[in-house]
């Protein structure tokens, strides 16, 4: 029988209860859509409490719409009891399913006693139990007397000890939820829901609970309901047992408690607004959540005083309307702090943290200065063993999350949590990043890795990732980057998949493929994709942003025995390393190539492995070795009968030994690498063997013959559209012009050179044009700009961390100085200045003769 077939009175009464209802909805211009979403109830049960000739609604759904619609609820539910009394079958809920994982309570008919406030409930026959560790915090503050039905509250739970490090995310955490937190053009609102989001180990349950406490201390609260969803366990905490979790907790019997989910989210905001008519004022903390789902029904009302925090692995701020609070790792000193503080809550007086400062800075680098992960190394230390100790336990990347094990908690096993809810394909990309050796990657490589050909389906993953706080994106580079531990941890899942070979694979065909295009813009020999890069801007810009990707890619490649990648890619990295002066880093990959190609047995590979040791080695000044090198070379070309190779080897051992001042030889030498060049027709060849031959002419003051040697290697190369070399030769002809003292001419030869190499970007070699230039303008008295090119090219080198040429720089600029009558504490000043420079490098006769001339 119908709801409105009963008596009279309860015809009545639920005809004027719906009119209220429809009358404040109709005034506040709500559809029935938009006033189930602000009294958190679904659609079909709002739509059923306004249908005329529906059944009578429950007293839970009219406290609820009361609420929504800012009416006396005292009035309506008057009315619904009426309605209900007067008939038959009203809204009486048939049971409802038993919660799990908690004590149960005897089930038996529902007789309600009145809620809170006054607020009665319809009649249900339900049981439930117990099944999330939730609790109240405290009360701290005196309140407005509460109606004798609302329970006390409980004591609050005590803080983990050694919370630090956090004092900024906590006074901004309390100022989202303090009372008008926010304002939208001058108009102050407050801040309803905060979210606190970080990978897993990041303290984001500790820095909630401080703000808890905090917070009722300060007195913006009166209570605190703690919610621990479990959202990254095997079984988290679904809706409904959440909100069984917390109406106990708020006071509800068991029995008393609805089966249906909304009925017991109306009944559970029905407690909220009751606490508020008391003076009660709650924040709700919603910890653990991997899911909107699980706290959409906790949520307050925003027109309240009550709000909630949530705390999550994954960015729930848009669904939830949360304002975020996005936690990063500790810094470096707080990160030390936190151990010590950690230690000392065991044992006040060890000072072992403090008594280590680099031990203890080195354990918390490898940790990622990630406070879950400092927590356990700090208990790693146990009694007796020492910072240093332990980071040298940490170092193995490989084998750092096994050490991060503690009795209570380990590092993998909280990234287990967030990697068993990635979808697969987030999962696959996840592994992916795994093998790769770099810190961070771009978005390119990123496909590279995954072999998905759209840019946009990958960045979608990776943001999936990011929400999953897996992986950070810098919003400036546009990069991705993994935390040290999250990496160790995908590297493991990486190696129980056989797709990941595939995916190395890939990406290093990438970096060759990519490193390849790149190397045309310095060597106009190479063979690859043209368009890949338009210019030597391009190619220089992706090269700095993958540089540390690419010199771990070939350590990697070294290590695990893929001689092809190791090889190809040190081959293709050698210029633009000598270009930016990283030498070190050409001589390190170097020797990995020459290590891969003698252990493979590679006559060839090691021929070239040779030749591009001693570039780098007569780059660093390192001669002897160069000139060993060169040798190598080429006795292995002469072997293999490779006259290209031999006449390449003739021409770098001969500037190795011009360097160790055997100029007759190095003059032989410079000639043979001409012969052969002119024989096979190499017009490259050539002119770098005329332009090496002209540098040895100048030792030995032939400059006339000198100038007619670099006028050969300039049309060659000019010819050739060697823009790079063509612009070294510029150079060293206008140092032959110098010698001949025809310095206009020598100063335009240089402006060609500085013209070049600013184009091309290569700042090393527009230093050493700016330096020639100095010593130009010196020679025809014009000091002025003589000084100002000597401080160029002096900040050229440092800007490069070349402290030889910078020693080379600052005593042809003292040279100025002195010749411009400057004074002789600033002249003094310039060659001491070059002599530490020189010093810096190892150049210690160059140094000692700067320094005779200040002496002087």
């Amino acid at each position: 029988m119908g709801g409105e077939n009963g008596g009279n009175g309860g015809a009545a009464a639920l005809t004027e209860l719906r009119g209220l209802l429809k009358d404040e909805s109709a005034r506040r211009r709500l559809t029935e859509d938009q006033l189930a979403v602000r009294a958190r109830l679904s659609g079909t049960t709002v739509h059923e409490a306004l249908q005329d000739g529906g059944r009578v609604p429950s007293a839970a759904t009219v406290a609820a719409l009361a609420e929504a619609l800012g009416l006396p609820d005292e009035r309506l539910l008057s009315l619904q009891r009426t309605a209900a009394q007067g008939t038959q079958d009203g809204p009486v809920a048939q049971g409802g399913p038993v919660a799990q994982g908690g004590p149960t309570s005897p089930p038996g008919p529902y007789a309600p006693p009145p809620l809170p406030g006054g607020v009665q409930r319809a009649e249900l026959d339900a049981s439930g139990q117990q099944s999330v560790a939730a609790m109240w915090i405290g009360e701290v503050h005196q309140h407005a007397p509460s109606a004798p039905e609302l329970k006390p509250l409980a004591p609050p739970r005590s803080l983990p000890p050694g919370f630090t490090g956090r004092d900024e995310d906590l006074e901004e955490l309390l100022g989202f939820l303090a009372p008008a937190a926010g304002s939208d053009n001058g108009v102050e609102h407050a801040v309803v829901v905060a979210s606190v989001l970080g990978m897993g180990g990041m303290g984001k349950t500790t820095l909630a609970l401080a703000a808890a406490h905090t917070a009722l201390k300060r007195g913006l609260f009166t209570g605190v309901l703690f919610l621990d969803l479990h959202g990254y366990d095997e079984t988290p905490v679904d809706a409904d047992r959440a909100l069984d979790t917390a109406l106990r907790n708020l006071g509800t019997e068991a029995e008393q408690i609805p089966p249906e989910t909304d009925q017991r989210a109306a009944l559970y905001r029905a407690q909220l607004a009751a606490r508020a008519r008391a003076g009660e004022r709650v924040l709700v903390l919603a910890d653990n959540a991997s899911d909107s789902g699980q706290v959409d029904h906790l949520l307050p009302s925003g027109d309240g005083p009550h709000r909630m925090l949530v705390t999550s692995r994954d960015n729930l701020a848009p669904d939830l309307g949360a304002r975020l609070l996005d936690l990063d790792v500790l810094t470096p000193e707080r990160a030390v702090a936190l151990m010590d503080a950690a230690l000392r809550v065991v044992r006040p007086a060890d000072a072992r943290i403090t008594a280590d400062p680099a031990g203890s800075a080195r354990v918390a680098e490898l940790c990622g200065h990630l406070p879950l992960a400092l927590r356990i190394a700090a208990a790693q230390l146990g009694r007796n063993l020492k910072p240093a100790q332990l980071a040298e336990e940490l170092e193995n990347l490989a084998e750092r999350l096994d050490v991060l094990e503690g009795r209570d908690a380990a590092v993998r096993t909280v990234l287990a949590g967030s990697y068993r809810r990635l979808a697969p394909t987030h999962a696959e990309l996840f592994r992916a990043l795994g093998v790769h050796p770099g810190a961070d990657l771009s978005t390119e490589t990123a496909a590279a890795l995954t072999g998905v050909s759209k840019l946009r389906d990958v960045r979608k993953r990776l943001e999936a990732l990011a929400d999953a706080s897996l992986v950070r994106e810098d919003p400036d580079t546009g990069r991705w980057r993994m935390h040290d531990l999250v990496r160790a941890y995908a590297t493991e899942q990486a190696d129980r998949h056989p797709q990941s070979a595939l995916a190395l694979t890939r990406l290093h065909q990438h970096y060759i493929r990519t490193t390849q295009a790149a190397d045309i813009h310095f060597d106009p020999t190479t063979v690859g994709d043209r368009k890949r890069f338009p210019d030597r801007d391009s190619a220089f810009a992706w090269l700095d942003a993958e540089r540390a990707n690419l010199l771990a890619a070939v350590q990697h490649a070294h290590s695990t025995g893929r001689h092809e990648t190791t090889m190809e890619l040190a081959h293709y990295l050698r210029d633009y390393l000598l270009s930016r002066r990283y030498l070190q880093d050409a001589f390190d990959i170097a020797v990995l190539a020459h290590e891969t190609a003698t252990s493979h047995g590679d006559r060839l590979g090691e021929n070239s492995a040779w030749s591009n040791l001693g570039t780098v080695l007569h780059q660093l000044r390192r001669f002897d070795e160069a000139h060993h090198a060169h040798q190598q070379s080429l006795d292995i070309c002469r072997g293999l009968g490779d006259r290209r190779g031999e006449g390449l080897a003739w021409n770098n051992l001969g500037n190795a030994l011009k360097e160790l001042r055997r100029f007759d030889e190095a003059l032989q030498a410079h000639q043979r690498a001409l012969d052969i060049c002119r024989d096979l027709g190499d017009r490259r060849g050539e002119g770098l063997a005329w332009n090496n031959l002209g540098l040895t002419l100048h030792e030995l003051r032939r400059f006339d013959e000198a100038l007619q040697a670099h006028r050969h290697a300039l049309d060659i190369h000019h010819d050739l559209g060697d823009r790079r070399i063509e612009g070294t030769v510029w150079n060293n002809l206008g140092i032959a012009l110098q010698k001949l003292r025809r310095f206009d001419e020598a100063l335009q030869a240089h402006r060609h050179a500085l013209d070049i190499h600013h184009d091309l970007g290569d700042r090393y070699h527009e230093g050493m044009a700016w330096n020639n230039l100095g010593t130009g303008w010196r020679g025809t008295g014009t000091y002025e700009r003589a000084v100002e090119a000597g401080e160029r090219a002096t900040a050229v080198f440092r800007e490069l961390n070349d402290s030889y040429r910078e020693g080379q720089a600052l005593d042809e600029l003292a040279d100025t100085l002195l010749a411009a009558g400057h004074p002789a504490d600033q002249v003094h000043a310039t060659r001491e200045a070059s002599a530490a420079a020189y010093r810096a490098t190892g150049a210690d006769s160059e140094a000692e003769e700067a320094l005779a001339k200040a002496d002087r």
